[in-house]
């Protein structure tokens, strides 16, 4: 069984645009049709307007991630900020909320990607029974 996690990290002012638009990109970019997929977000992040708005837009359900969790799988992120790592504990809130929502054995298959407000990020991680090919997509744009 295969199961697609989208975490979002995003500003308290992140309109439901912004966290939208990233799910979206994050969702083109997994090319994963028809794989059950789940929202992770932070526990504090969990009733922001913009990401209700999303979930129910995408049909997507909303899971929390503790920031514990997401602290013990920070070693296994690929995007480090000094900025989120100062405040969150963790090189990439997407990234790390995907890695943790997904559970042990996941892996990233599309690393932090950012709203064109640069107010949402987002970022999915996969875990499957048997993992047949190991890539990860890549977005540098600044």
């Amino acid at each position: 069984m295969r199961r697609l996690v989208i975490g979002l990290g995003f500003r308290d002012e992140a309109s439901a645009q912004s966290i939208g638009e990233v799910v979206a990109n994050v969702a083109a970019h997994a090319a994963m049709p028809g794989v059950a997929s789940v929202i992770a977000v932070l526990e504090d992040k969990a009733a922001h307007p913009g990401l209700l708005a999303t979930a129910q837009a995408t049909h997507l359900r909303i899971e929390t991630v503790a920031a514990d969790a997401m602290r013990q799988v920070d070693v296994r992120v690929a995007t480090r900020s000094e900025r989120v790592e100062k405040h969150r504990g963790v090189g990439s809130v997407c990234e790390a909320a995907a890695l943790a929502g997904a559970g042990p054995g996941a892996r990233l298959v599309v690393t932090r990607m950012v709203s064109a407000d640069r107010h949402a990020t987002a970022a999915a991680a996969i875990i499957e029974d048997n993992i047949i090919e190991d890539h990860i997509i890549e977005d540098n744009t600044p």
